[in-house]
């Protein structure tokens, strides 16, 4: 029986930009939903003005201000850009922002995370006998805003994290058999369709003898439960929790305010 939930490929090209430019904006949203309420509005608006604005340095401004400020970079990173992206969900969706702004904007948000932590955007820092993580963006999705807040996450707390962002079926198969993973994530949108989903869990289950637990977040979860998904893609867990994820899979759950400060030269 079909997917009820594959979207008719021809209704999709008739809107691609709007999912396009939503999903992008949006995607950090399910990374951390419990944004603290001492964040700072002004701020949030001089780096919303920043990503958006036509200063390609307006954004490196921004952040050296809030540093100076007292601000953690963890924070800009876990809850600024995210509070950011969510204020360009919502102007996208009633068209006080178009799609044009929103790629630019989600790009501006993707480089401050680069400047915010070398260290995060890379895996160079994990010890070499952390656990390690494949984190997979599907072919064809272009939200990675939300995966790469993720995976700067992940590596605060020591964890080694294998990005692949929009990769084919057999890189993703060719890695798992050069690589052992002890989890891989997916993060998913609310563009994508079950079915494309189970597409790629299957590669992960049968690329090895032994898969590692397969765990699909994102803001798909907003829209599917998490048993639909787990049934219906073949996942073995499906949560927007960050640790709940970790804990499933046996992994670090140190929650993330209790993570120190990283040092910085």
């Amino acid at each position: 029986m079909p997917d009820r939930r594959n979207i008719d490929a021809k209704a999709r090209n008739d809107v691609p930009e709007r999912q396009t430019g939503r999903t992008a904006a949006r995607a950090a949203m399910a990374v951390v939903r419990d944004v603290p309420r001492h964040l700072d509005p002004v701020i949030l608006d001089d780096l919303h003005q920043a990503a958006l604005s036509a200063d390609r340095q307006a954004c490196s401004h921004v952040l050296v201000r809030a540093l100076a400020n007292g601000v953690r970079r963890e924070d800009i990173a876990d809850f600024y850009i995210p509070g950011v992206a969510r204020r360009m969900g919502d102007e996208w969706c009633s068209d006080e922002l178009g799609f044009a702004g929103v790629t630019i904007g989600v790009s501006r948000l993707q480089s401050m995370l680069r400047e915010l932590g070398p260290d995060w955007s890379g895996d160079q820092s994990a010890d070499p006998a952390a656990p390690s993580i494949m984190l997979l963006v599907p072919q064809e999705v272009y939200h990675t805003l939300g995966a790469m807040v993720l995976a700067g996450q992940l590596r605060r707390i020591g964890l080694s994290v294998r990005m692949m962002l929009g990769a084919r079926a057999e890189e993703v198969a060719e890695r798992m058999q050069r690589t052992k993973y002890d989890a891989v994530f997916i993060s998913s949108s609310q563009g994508e369709t079950l079915e494309s989903l189970r597409r790629i869990v299957d590669v992960v289950k049968t690329a090895t003898d032994q898969p590692p637990p397969v765990v699909v977040g994102g803001s798909l979860l907003e829209v599917e439960s998490k048993e639909d998904v787990t049934a219906l893609t073949g996942a073995d867990y499906a949560t927007i929790q960050v640790y709940e994820a970790l804990k499933f899979c046996g992994l670090n759950t140190t929650p993330l305010n209790s993570v120190p400060t990283m040092r910085r030269t």
